[in-house]
């Protein structure tokens, strides 16, 4: 069987000049890209929950784009909406089973926006998980990473090596156990500068490299 992965960076469903609804949530978008492209297995980035309160944007485009599965893995308060968390989204096909979500250490830093607006830094992390395909398992690891640049900080300043150590144990573990899948939004475009001991061992292979993945 072959698969057919995706990952995308919804930004709360509201980013971007082709889907832009003046402010305000829309996945009609987001829906019509994964019912033409048909993807097994999806993996979100700021996809805004609430808490239980309302439908999450997940759990919504489980439903617009037919998949059966799905899990919300809320990270921070939303950046985007007052009235929303950003999480981790995962749609699928097959069955989801032991997701787990794992917090990098926030280093706390603080800046301006460009609206002169205070900016501080929010928490960010990983889910680690799997999938029942058939008779096999393919194991995820779906993240967001800290924007630094933002911050004026580079991912590859020494002071930050501990989160991406903690971020390639944890890939090597689940990609020694088979068939693994990681599906991250660095904020860095050279996955080698950051996780070079995970592609270096040929566990995984960068599906982007040379590839923009913006916009």
């Amino acid at each position: 069987m072959v698969l057919k992965l995706a990952t995308w960076n919804i930004g709360g469903g509201m980013l971007g000049r082709s889907h832009q609804r003046a402010g305000s949530p829309s996945l009609d978008y987001y829906a019509s890209v994964l019912n033409t492209n048909l993807p097994d297995v999806v993996c979100l980035q700021e996809a805004h929950d609430y808490d239980g309160l309302r439908e999450g944007q997940t759990e919504r485009l489980a439903a617009l784009a037919s998949y059966p599965y799905f899990a919300s893995f809320p990270v921070s308060e939303s950046h985007l909406a007052a009235d929303a968390n950003v999480a981790l989204g995962v749609l699928s096909r097959f069955p989801i089973r032991d997701f787990t979500y794992r917090q990098f250490p926030n280093p706390k830093l603080e800046g301006v926006g460009p609206n002169d607006e205070s900016w501080q830094l929010h928490d960010k992390g990983y889910a680690v998980g799997f999938t029942e395909v058939g008779d096999r398992t393919l194991d995820l690891v779906t993240g967001h990473c800290f924007p630094l640049h933002r911050f004026g900080a580079s991912p590859v300043e020494p002071r930050f090596a501990p989160m991406w150590q903690m971020l390639a144990q944890d890939l090597l573990t689940v990609g020694g156990t088979g068939e693994a899948w990681a599906a991250m939004d660095l904020n860095h475009g050279r996955v080698a500068d950051l996780l070079g001991e995970v592609l270096r061992s040929g566990s995984y292979f960068s599906a982007f490299d040379g590839t923009p993945t913006t916009p």
